[in-house]
């Protein structure tokens, strides 16, 4: 649409505003006395706020670093909105307000809920900074209900604090003492078990198997010696003659008996009877006293009027041979002796071995309670010490504190639409409104008011007749404004009266 055209729809409305002035100027009236009317009964609305600060950072968090656990919170304005909003918080205002029996039925006390929690508005407006902002109709209420609503939320999120840690502590003391039951319960069970049990373990009966092992390695060498020896001692005898020449055999038995018998009391006073060395002693005691025996039994035989060599004497090769004979004997069957007890030891290591591996199951799930149980045991005692640090830290105010950075102020003005936006928006709104349905009329009015449109009809146009304005007409237009001017002026005067009559609580 070009300029020339947008003039003549101008033109036009113009003309149809004035045609029907009277219509448009009541209705001009009407609107706005209506807007006035409306900003008559318009509530004022009048809002304050309040800033709080989420405070956790304190002198005390560097010295308790991970040894106690203090509240962390990475939203802040989330939850101080949940929690002012929550219906219990609200509850709790409204019985501050107007009591506990402020309202008659549960229905009124909801709907009293539900208003407070719509004209409170919570949002964050920097690093731990809250702003909380409540609007009434009166500054007195806005005032009033704004520090009731701030005062309840710090006193209810200190008290939750304090009692979700104490909460927490004594969770896990009732934790600690049942573990303490069960850790002494597991301890005395294997206790019992290591005292009725007294096969030692699997390294020491390893060690003594390989240790009774050894020895009896050693003793079947040593065993294989002595029977090479005694062997070859036994064909050295049977190469020797038993006597010689020079003396009697029986005083040579008895000195030789005399020197043994000396011999074995000087070890007597050291010894027992069973030592090695006695006993071979012995044994050649016993044999000489035999051969002294035998030798007088020859004598007896051989009788009074025979003559005996008296320069014949034991043989001293002979006799240290059957010496050596019956020592390597008697160490030999002392090895024999002790390699059957060695072997008996090694049976009994067996069976003691099997019985450690038939226990060694019960005794592993004993040890692993055990050890599970006082791990647990010594985890939630630590947690119990956090746990009493971080109730001292709350009930001392050390915690993640809520305090008020800013407090609220007694609002001075209203805010949003007032009386005094109806009463300028009153004129404006009914010329709006009047000009706006002129044009729609226009708009839609099928009537040809233009030339063009009529070519537009593929009709022919012959001549366009001007409006003519006589000296009649003019003089009717100009009664007519002054009619107008002089209504208008009334109409506004009635307006601006009714204003300042509402403005000076007069209405």
């Amino acid at each position: 649409m070009d300029f020339a055209l947008l003039v003549r729809y101008v033109n036009v409305i113009f003309r149809e505003i004035w045609q029907r002035k009277l219509l448009c100027l009541f209705g001009f009236t009407v609107i706005s006395f209506t807007v006035l009317i409306v900003g008559l009964f318009w509530p004022s609305k009048f809002q304050t706020s309040a800033t709080i600060f989420a405070d956790n950072q304190n002198i005390l968090k560097p010295l308790l670093d991970k040894q106690a656990a203090q509240s962390k919170v990475q939203n802040h304005t989330k939850v101080v909105r949940d929690t002012i909003q929550s219906p219990r918080i609200l509850k709790t205002v409204i019985d501050n307000l107007y009591g506990p029996d402020g309202f008659e039925s549960a229905a009124e006390l909801g709907l009293a809920i539900n208003e407070l929690r719509a004209k409170v508005s919570i949002k964050g407006i920097g690093a731990g900074h809250i702003k909380i902002a409540y609007s009434d109709s009166t500054s007195e209420d806005s005032y009033r209900v704004i520090n009731e609503v701030v005062d309840v939320f710090i006193r209810a999120s200190t008290d939750e604090q304090r009692a979700e840690s104490r909460e927490a502590f004594l969770f896990i003391d009732n934790q600690v003492k049942q573990y303490k039951d069960q850790l002494l319960l597991a301890e005395e069970r294997l206790k019992d078990f290591r005292s009725l049990n007294f096969d030692g373990r699997d390294g020491d009966v390893d060690a003594s198997i390989s240790r009774i092992r050894s020895q009896i390695e050693e003793l079947k060498i040593s065993i294989d010696e002595d029977n090479t020896a005694v062997g070859a001692i036994k064909t050295q005898l049977t190469n020797e003659s038993e006597y010689s020449s020079q003396k009697h055999k029986a005083d040579v038995y008895g000195e030789r008996l005399g020197a043994l018998e000396t011999t074995r009391n000087n070890l007597l006073l050291t010894y027992t009877e069973d030592y090695p060395d006695v006993v071979s002693l012995t044994y050649q005691i016993e044999d000489i006293r035999n051969a002294i025996r035998d030798a007088e039994e020859n004598n007896k035989k051989v009788g009074p009027n025979k003559q005996v060599d008296k320069d014949t004497v034991l043989n001293p090769l002979y006799q240290e041979l059957r010496s050596r004979l019956s020592i390597a004997q008697t160490g030999m069957q002392s090895k024999v002796k002790r390699l059957s007890a060695l072997q008996g030891l090694m049976g009994k290591e067996f069976e003691r071995r099997k019985r450690i591996a038939e226990r060694g199951a019960e005794e592993s799930e004993l040890t692993r309670d055990y050890t599970v149980t006082k791990r647990i045991y010594e985890d939630m005692l630590e947690r119990k010490e956090k746990a009493r640090l971080s109730m001292t830290l709350n009930i001392e105010g050390q915690g993640v504190t809520y305090r008020v950075q800013e407090p609220a102020l007694p609002p001075l003005n209203p805010v949003g639409l007032r009386f005094l936006h109806f009463v300028l928006l009153g004129p404006i709104v009914g010329l709006l409104v009047v000009v706006g349905l002129v044009v729609g009329f226009v708009l839609v009015d099928q009537r040809i008011r233009f030339p063009e449109r009529l070519q537009e009809l593929d009709v022919a146009i012959l001549a366009t007749i001007p409006h003519i304005k006589t000296s009649f007409t003019k003089r009717m237009v100009r009664m007519d404004m002054i009619m107008c001017m002089v209504l208008s002026v009334l109409i506004m005067a009635a307006y601006i009266g009714l204003a300042f009559a509402a403005r000076l609580g007069m209405i």
